[in-house]
Parts: structure tokens; sequence; C-alpha cells
């Protein structure tokens, strides 16, 4: 999981998700590198500070392809829906 690191992912943020992820969910995010690599990029890219939150508790939004992942962010005015999300990140439940 060290191309967290590049994303902003600090040790306890890394430790926290190999903590709290099944091993099968951590072998398809290796499986899946670029597509969550990708994904990764563009929440960040919106101004989300929350997106590392984001993809600890909501790993499974990583896997979809990225123009449904950013379609999905994209349908909201996004100064509107990143201030929703860096007040909480559990919003993400809701796109």
């Amino acid at each position: 999981m060290k191309f967290l690191e590049k994303y902003g992912f600090n040790n306890e943020d890394i430790d926290e998700f190999i903590n709290n992820t099944p091993k099968k969910l951590m072998e398809a995010v290796k499986e899946n590198k670029d597509l969550i690599e990708a994904n990764l990029s563009f929440i960040k890219s919106l101004g989300a500070k929350t997106y590392r939150e984001i993809f600890i508790y909501y790993t499974d939004l990583f896997f979809m392809d990225s123009s449904s992942f950013q379609n999905m962010f994209n349908r909201y005015q996004k100064d509107s829906l990143i201030e929703r999300l860096n007040e909480n990140y559990k919003v993400v439940e809701y796109l």
C-alpha cells in the first residue's frame, strides 16, 4: 500500500486502512492499483480534504470505472459538494 503515500496518506492512515480492510479487498486494491490511483487523483483534485477517509471507509467506490466515478461527483455543484464532504465524509454515501 506504499503507493498511497504519494496521495498524502501517512503511516497512520495506511495502518488504519490495512487494519480495517478485508484481505480480499486489499488484494483487489493491489490488482486494480491504476484505477484506484486515477480515482484518488480525481477526488483529491476536486479539493476534498476528506479523500483519505472516503478511501479508507468507502474503498469499494474507487473500483468504479473512472468516468462513472467522476460523473458521480460532477452531477453536483462542486463548491457545495466539497464543502459538505469536508464537513462530513459520510455524505459520500448519498451521492
